[in-house]
C-alpha cells in the first residue's frame, strides 16, 4: 500500500504508435553524392584532361582514371600518378574556347 502523498507512475508504451522496428525500414533513396565526388566522377567518365595544382605549386595535367576518399590517380603520357588529395590544392578543367589537350598517345 502506497504511503500518504507518494504516487506510483508505470511506464506503458503508447498504442498505436508501433511501427516497423528502425533496423527493417528499407533506404528509400542513396544519399546525395557531394560536390567533389560528383565533380571527379564527371571528369573520370568524360575522360576530360584536368589540371590539378599542388599544394606545392606543382603542375599535373591528365586525365583522373579512378579515386576515392584519399587520393586520386592520374594518368599522363601512358603513365599512372597516384595523388593524395591532401596535397591537391585544386583542380581545374580547361577554359571554354580554349583549344584541348592533345589525347595521351598509345603505343
Amino acid at each position: 500500500m502506497p504511503e500518504a502523498g507518494v504516487q506510483r507512475f508505470v511506464s506503458r508504451p503508447a498504442q498505436g504508435t508501433s511501427g516497423p522496428a528502425p533496423e527493417k525500414r528499407e533506404k528509400m533513396e542513396k544519399p546525395p553524392q557531394n560536390i567533389q565526388d560528383g565533380f571527379l566522377n564527371t571528369v573520370r567518365k568524360e575522360k576530360l584532361v584536368v589540371t590539378v595544382y599542388l599544394l606545392s605549386g606543382v603542375k599535373l595535367t591528365g586525365r583522373i582514371r579512378s579515386f576515392d576518399k584519399y587520393s586520386l590517380i592520374l594518368e599522363s603520357n601512358n603513365q599512372e600518378q597516384l595523388v593524395f588529395k591532401h596535397a591537391v590544392a585544386t583542380v581545374v578543367l580547361p577554359r571554354a574556347g580554349t583549344a584541348p589537350a592533345p589525347a595521351p598517345s598509345e603505343g
